[in-house]
């Protein structure tokens, strides 16, 4: 009896039809690899390899891993679409490994790269990617508390944050408003990890208020420095290229220490970071400065005065931030 099903005997003819189709995908894969490996550019062939190999990056960035070197689903993702290339000895050793992997030949990818571009305090580094540890790298214990979350990468890139910051009468922080825009750099995207540094190792840690478009998960936290983790469960999942926008606010305990500064770190390029400080108006500093570093704890690289307005104000807007640490800065009297 037939039930509109597919026969066996249809089955059995489709098998040998389905792997030639996949023998010519493979052809053509492989000659278009070939073509973009004489031509370029890097990412052009690094897309190329990607798509004819049939793993994902998360599954090439395990097996990076296995091999000893650590190079996030963010900064695989960067390099395939151009918006960074590799530069420093690790992410060069990555490059040959990935030549092995995807079955390019020896010196295919690494070839396209040319020399190394030149390095330097005062160099502009706006294309690179940086591994969150290494923005963070003089906390370490948070590579532990990234860990118990189950991922060091989100999948999101910050497009656009915007923080509003207000302090109290005795100089602390009270309130932190942060609005962020995010785009998702693959698949299956359910989460955004937030990382947050406070003031006074010994006070109340802060705690998550009027979350929109996402609802907290998980915290994780070392009260010595102090330092928090959490995760913040968005209100749908993103494919690849989606975008959302959420909101938090985090309320500061009472009589915390003088806060001296409030910032961002990014680990790669970002499109606009926009800051603004609200002191009070019985605790305004005497100066204040924005500043750029490399790492949330660096020694500026970069430091502007600021104006502090009348009414104890200041802000700072920093387009196409690229990774670091932007931040303002300011002195008591």
């Amino acid at each position: 009896m037939n039930t509109g099903g597919t026969t066996r005997f249809e089955r059995t003819a489709e098998v040998p039809r389905l792997q030639e189709l996949k023998t010519v995908r493979r052809r053509e894969g492989a000659a278009e690899l070939r073509d973009v490996l004489r031509t370029g550019p890097f990412e052009a062939a690094l897309d190329t390899a990607v798509r004819a190999s049939g793993l994902s990056l998360e599954r090439i960035q395990h097996r990076l891993a296995e091999r000893g070197v650590e190079i996030s689903v963010t900064t695989l993702s960067y390099w395939r679409r151009g918006r960074s290339r590799p530069e420093r000895p690790q992410s060069r050793r990555a490059v040959r490994l990935l030549e092995e992997l995807l079955g390019v030949p020896t010196d295919g990818l690494v070839s396209l790269l040319g020399p190394r571009r030149p390095r330097g305090r005062w160099v502009q580094r706006d294309d690179e990617v940086v591994e969150t540890e290494h923005l963070w790298r003089e906390f370490v214990s948070l590579p532990e508390l990234l860990a118990e979350l189950g991922s060091t990468d989100d999948g999101l890139v910050r497009v656009a944050a915007h923080d509003s910051y207000e302090l109290d009468a005795q100089g602390a922080g009270a309130r932190l408003t942060t609005r962020l825009t995010l785009k998702a750099i693959r698949d299956g995207v359910d989460r955004c990890v937030v990382i947050l540094r406070g003031e006074d190792p010994d006070g109340a840690l802060p705690e998550f208020a009027d979350v929109r478009n996402a609802r907290l998960g998980r915290l994780r936290s070392d009260r010595s420095v102090p330092l928090v983790v959490a995760e913040l469960f968005l209100d749908r999942t993103l494919s690849e290229g989606g975008t959302t926008l959420i909101e938090y606010t985090l309320r500061f305990p009472d009589k915390g220490r003088r806060a001296e500064e409030c910032g961002r770190g990014f680990h790669a390029p970002a499109l606009l970071y926009t800051l603004e400080v609200a002191f009070h108006p019985d605790a305004v500093p005497v100066r204040c400065r924005r500043c750029a570093s490399a790492a949330v704890s660096g020694e500026p690289l970069s430091a502007e005065p600021v104006w502090i307005s009348a009414a104890g104000r200041v802000h700072a807007v920093f387009e196409n931030p690229g990774p670091g640490f932007r931040a303002l800065r300011w002195e008591w009297h």
